[in-house]
């Protein structure tokens, strides 16, 4: 695929989102557990979240000013953890683990974006939804320190 244009690079990073968050409302109708549908709620709104302010900017077609890019510390955690697919006996540890990686993989996509477009209008967007995807990847993982990870 290519992303040469901002048409492109908005269209592809908004069907990234509404895959994400079509994927978390699945696996929500999916499990059984509370506490992991309450889990992929959150993460199917965040997902929203990012898919309407992609819109909003493809529908303004500038980007303008957006938010900073404050750092946000990676625990690197997902990258030694193995993730299983989600079905209807997944446990909210279960969940974590799936949605961990996902965020990493959303994150690693607009790092990736970010780097193609330092120093145009695309930045300031890329880098602040690279560093929120991070954010939810670090909630994520505290999260799953403080519960799954005391006893290890």
């Amino acid at each position: 695929m290519k992303l040469e244009t901002l048409q492109d690079v908005l269209t592809f990073a908004i069907r990234r989102e509404d895959d994400a968050q079509k994927l978390y409302l699945m696996f929500r109708a999916m499990v059984k557990d509370p506490g992991a549908k309450a889990l992929l709620q959150d993460l199917a709104n965040y997902e929203l979240g990012h898919k309407k302010l992609l819109e909003n900017v493809l529908k303004v077609g500038k980007v303008g000013r957006i938010g900073g890019k404050g750092k946000i510390a990676d625990l690197h955690l997902s990258d030694y953890m193995v993730a299983e697919d989600i079905n209807h006996d997944s446990s909210p540890q279960d969940v974590m683990l799936f949605a961990i990686k996902k965020e990493q993989e959303a994150y690693s996509i607009y790092h990736m974006l970010l780097g193609n477009y330092v120093g145009t209008e695309l930045e300031e967007l890329f880098s602040r939804l690279a560093q929120e995807e991070l954010g939810h990847k670090e909630t994520l993982e505290r999260e799953y320190e403080e519960h799954f990870m005391q006893w290890m």
